[in-house]
């Protein structure tokens, strides 16, 4: 029989208690800026924050709430009691017999620019982001976006094979990416211990295979099943096979970012094609040799705005293309959510999966700062603007659980790490990340409040887990309506519940498991995120 003396009991609970104050302990003075950048967790070799793993050791009796808000919480860890017996009044009700969709993962985009601004730090802060992102006491991404070839956030338009007439790809090299882009993905591969899956997008393809021999909205020589389209199809394929010999295994592959021409602004690479196209293109080129050379990798098809997915499903209504997809990839960049409660076209999902039950939905790409000056947050980062970080930060958390809530499996961010100034890149224009970098001295990065937000759910919800049935009564539907939600049920048994409050105000909730007879109150502060964790639930 084990004896616990409650005097060492009560120290133990002191030392793990003062052990979260320490993870949590950031300073948000910049030495570079010299300011306090409100807001901002300012990373050095000497200070950084990490996420204390409380919801791992959770008694019975108790849910542990972490919490992130305008008034400066990062993920704060606190406890709240749970009460037996079911409350059938209460806000929010959790039924975990009903189940819907899994999670693949959520993650970011390993760009040229990430990479870039990652060896830019100095080598001991190197290791400290990466671990924030992708380490146990991090956000523990499991989701990883490979451009394949360049984007608008290369240093120079680049592609894998620039000897005109190639066809068979024998010139066929990853060369640009071995310096830094390859290494920075093997750290993260080597520092995740939940595993990573990767997929690969492509901006454009060579040159010298288009109609314009150029890269900027272009279109593929000749038509699908084509000579020209075969060698698109290899010039995949090999991409895959390469990533693989840098022990680098390829999950799947969109068949091409954004495909459709949205913004007539647009000045980087970009290849063009309609819904029937991309059905060709997969039925007689890309399913066939990728069943041949890579039977295990996934097809992604669209990659592209939220709105398109209902009229994007030529693919899925052609029996020999549909046996290649798996599953659909959506972007944020016209939702508009972040200046209409009704928008976010998020019942599209809902559709789309209702009609193809057997695709997946991933959240292929999303961030902040594109816009113009004047819009709502604005373009390019906002690292010293307290309450534009913030609000990028709800919007985050907003599309996120509109996506979760009605089918999607993951959420993918863009550029995992750019510079102050939204760089680098080719291209006049400027994104936000959740990470920047000083890129003049290298002795510091900054975490914004989107880091914290992503972490609300990449650290909860591991691969695997399934959304369940979360019921919100009718005085709270009214009173709670600018409280967004979401609840899931993890491989581990523990139930996990998201709240993101947009309103100025507290509110006060009640919240029940049903199946487990089990409730809880819980503060919801003004303009935060709450993540709640009830730990192996029968």
């Amino acid at each position: 029989m084990l004896v616990i003396n409650p005097f060492s009991y009560a120290l133990a609970l002191l030392a793990l208690q003062a052990a979260n104050a320490a993870t949590n302990n950031c300073t948000s003075w910049s030495d570079r800026f010299q300011a306090d950048l409100e807001g901002v967790c300012v990373c050095s070799e000497a200070t950084c924050d990490t996420i204390y793993n409380g919801h791992l050791h959770l008694s019975g009796n108790e849910a542990g709430v972490f919490s992130t808000s305008k008034a400066g919480d990062r993920l704060t860890f606190s406890t709240v009691e749970l009460e037996t017996g079911a409350n059938d009044a209460a806000d929010f009700v959790i039924d975990t017999t009903t189940t819907y969709q899994s999670i693949i993962g959520f993650g970011g985009a390993f760009t040229d620019a990430a990479a870039i601004n990652v060896y830019l730090l100095d080598s001991g802060l190197q290791d400290i982001l990466v671990d924030a992102y992708f380490g146990d006491d991090g956000l523990q991404y499991t989701i990883g976006r490979v451009p394949i070839g360049s984007t608008d956030f290369s240093l120079t338009i680049y592609s894998y094979n620039n000897v005109e007439g190639d066809l068979a790809m024998e010139n066929f090299s990853i060369d640009m990416d071995k310096a830094k882009k390859i290494p920075f993905i093997q750290r993260a591969l080597s520092t995740s211990t939940r595993g990573m899956k990767l997929f690969g997008s492509s901006w454009a393809p060579p040159a010298w295979m288009t109609t314009e021999n150029t890269t900027i909205n272009c279109a593929v020589q000749g038509y699908p099943g084509g000579e020209y389209w075969q060698a698109l199809a290899l010039y995949y394929s090999k991409f895959v096979s390469a990533y693989e010999d840098e022990n680098i295994p390829i999950w799947a592959i969109t068949t091409q970012n954004e495909p459709t021409e949205q913004f007539s602004f647009k000045s980087w690479q970009s290849l063009r094609f309609n819904v029937t196209t991309e059905r060709d293109f997969i039925k007689r080129d890309l399913g066939p040799i990728m069943k041949e050379n890579h039977p295990d990798l996934k097809i992604i098809m669209m990659d592209d705005q939220k709105d398109l997915l209902l009229d994007w499903d030529a693919t899925l209504l052609d029996a020999d293309s549909a046996q290649y997809v798996s599953g659909a990839g959506v972007h944020w960049y016209k939702d508009l959510d972040f200046l209409l409660d009704t928008a976010g076209n998020f019942a599209d999902l809902e559709t789309f999966h209702e009609s193809y039950p057997d695709v997946f939905i991933l959240a292929t790409e999303a961030c902040e700062g594109y816009l113009i000056d004047g819009i709502v947050t604005g373009a390019g980062p906002t690292l010293q603007n307290p309450t534009y970080a913030w609000q990028r930060a709800q919007i985050y958390a907003r599309d996120i659980i509109g996506d979760l809530s009605h089918y999607a499996s993951g959420w993918t961010d863009w550029n995992l790490v750019l510079n102050t100034t939204g760089g680098p890149k080719w291209v006049d224009n400027a994104d936000d990340s959740p990470i920047l970098i000083d890129e003049e001295g290298g002795a510091e990065f900054y975490k914004q409040p989107m880091f914290y937000a992503m972490g609300h759910f990449s650290k909860f919800l591991p691969p695997d887990s399934v959304r369940v049935a979360l019921t919100i009564s009718s005085s709270a539907s009214s009173s709670l309506g600018n409280v967004d939600s979401v609840a899931f049920l993890t491989p581990d048994d523990q139930v996990v519940l998201i709240l993101s409050n947009r309103d100025s105000s507290a509110h006060d909730i009640t919240l029940s498991l049903s199946s487990q007879q089990l409730s809880t109150n819980v503060t919801v502060e003004a303009l935060s995120i709450k993540t709640i964790v009830i730990g192996e639930v029968e």
